[in-house]
């Protein structure tokens, strides 16, 4: 039973944040692809070169690294809303029932099923 609601609420998270785990693993190859070609380029150079490459290196792995920390704080949200919404909604369903006792309880006459259609039949014509 766990395992089956486990995977129901991965397979829920993974409808609503399908972009943003593709666009995790699509940074996360970025940055093996730009700290390998970095590392060729800073083997190969020499002098004042190598500290603007590592300088640009550091920059752009930060940068990525703040955009992937984002997209995961994007995705935990996304799989704490449905647990949040709930309990707004309930706030909101016990504020509706509030509001519909109190306006049957003002009213003066009670209607009978028989009293109910007849009126939406008489509106409808």
């Amino acid at each position: 039973m766990f395992k089956v609601i486990k995977y129901l609420l991965l397979a829920n998270l993974y409808k609503k944040a399908k972009k943003s785990i593709l666009l995790l693993v699509g940074l996360f190859s970025f940055l093996l692809f730009f700290t390998l070609i970095i590392n060729d380029l800073l083997s190969v150079e020499s002098g004042i070169n190598i500290q603007v490459l590592l300088l640009v290196k550091w920059i752009v792995i930060f940068t990525l690294v703040m955009f992937m920390v984002r997209t995961i704080l994007q995705i935990i949200n996304r799989a704490k809303a449905p647990f949040e919404s709930e309990e707004v909604t309930s706030s909101q369903k016990i504020k509706e029932l509030a509001n519909k006792k109190e306006y049957i309880l003002n009213r003066k006459r009670l209607l009978t099923e028989k009293d109910v259609i007849l009126q939406k039949y008489m509106k409808d014509q």
